[in-house]
């Protein structure tokens, strides 16, 4: 017999955690649903050997210029079949869903990874310079592990992490965990998020997309926010989905106010011990530059999330299938150009 790949309808299951635990929420029903949302046409599809499922995936469309897309399947395929017969079929019918979208390329990073020569014979490696986008997601990922005592985590923390932990206690910060009503607590949360943006230079989605994560919040069981107040005022807001057995810290905005009280690393804290408390396995703190080699703008994040203790988790390098190769080009092109000059 041979594959079967199966585009899947709206009211149909579509349930990568079947085929492995701790799957990203990237490839959970419910990111696509944000997608959707924001406008983006979303795809799901499953893929069955003798009636077995082996992959889901969910492909994300992007669009470029003179009506052209790319897209990208995020921490996707999900599969449990990495043979040579699959990864053939599997690229023809990329190939296939990219045609039918005009898309100059298709990107993915099969979960779990896959070593670089198992994959090179069939798809392209896509160059570096091209990794850093808003919509990408990231390579490195800083993990951990739930399973320790909430002393044994709090022991393993670098001495300055806990000093401020501390800290935070003893100068007045109050920290909550806020499980309903969360649509009370988005203008604050976004003007943190504003404000963090700001002062650390980065770039924030739309403020519909954040809208959107905290409408769809009271569906997804177990998540949560972080408060950290100081006498009223709200300092610190973290945004954690639990997906998989795992709490996903996505969003942080602080206050440039009275971070002398470290409300940051309270809002941290309780967070961590809130995801314990209802059994998640591990915490993730999302995106680090990796270990010897810090990414510009990176570097305050990445030490912050890291001196909390844990470990990296390095996902699969990008793997691109080109349909339209001087098109590529132009786009690779674009994305070296911004790299050298910053534009």
């Amino acid at each position: 017999m041979s594959y079967l790949f199966r585009k899947l309808g709206e009211s149909e299951a579509f349930d990568p955690n079947i085929l492995h635990a701790g799957i990203p929420f990237t490839q959970q029903a419910f990111y696509g649903n944000w997608q959707k949302q924001l406008g983006r046409s979303v795809e799901r599809y499953v893929a069955e050997y003798n009636d077995t499922v082996v992959a889901y995936f969910q492909v994300i469309v992007y669009s470029l210029i003179h009506g052209k897309n790319y897209l990208y399947i995020p921490y996707g395929p999900v599969c449990t079949d990495t043979s040579a017969e699959f990864l053939t079929r599997f690229k023809v019918e990329i190939e296939r869903i990219a045609q039918e979208h005009n898309a100059v390329f298709a990107r993915l990073d099969i979960t779990p990874a896959v070593s670089a020569d198992a994959l090179q014979p069939y798809f392209r490696s896509a160059p570096l310079y091209t990794y850093h986008s808003a919509y990408f997601q990231p390579r490195f990922e800083w993990f951990l592990d739930l399973k320790q005592t909430e002393d044994d985590i709090m022991k393993a923390m670098h001495e300055k992490t806990r000093y401020s932990v501390r800290l935070a206690d003893r100068k007045g910060i109050i920290s909550e965990i806020i499980t309903n009503n969360f649509e009370t607590y988005f203008e604050p949360f976004y003007t943190l998020m504003a404000e963090t943006a700001q002062r650390n230079g980065f770039h924030l989605h739309d403020k519909a997309y954040y809208q959107l994560i905290f409408a769809d919040l009271p569906k997804l069981t177990g998540s949560y926010l972080s408060v950290a107040s100081f006498e009223g005022k709200i300092l610190a807001i973290d945004l954690v989905i639990i997906s998989g057995g795992i709490a996903n810290y996505v969003f942080g905005g602080s206050s440039t106010e009275e971070r002398n009280r470290m409300p940051t690393y309270a809002a941290q804290w309780k967070a961590i011990v809130q995801a314990k408390s209802i059994g998640c396995v591990s915490y993730n703190f999302g995106g680090v530059a990796p270990v010897g080699n810090m990414y510009k703008g990176w570097e305050g994040l990445t030490i912050f999330k890291q001196k909390f203790g844990g470990y990296e988790v390095k996902h699969a390098d990008f793997y691109d299938v080109v349909i339209q190769p001087f098109w590529y080009h132009m786009y690779n092109l674009r994305k070296l150009v911004k790299k050298i000059t910053g534009k």
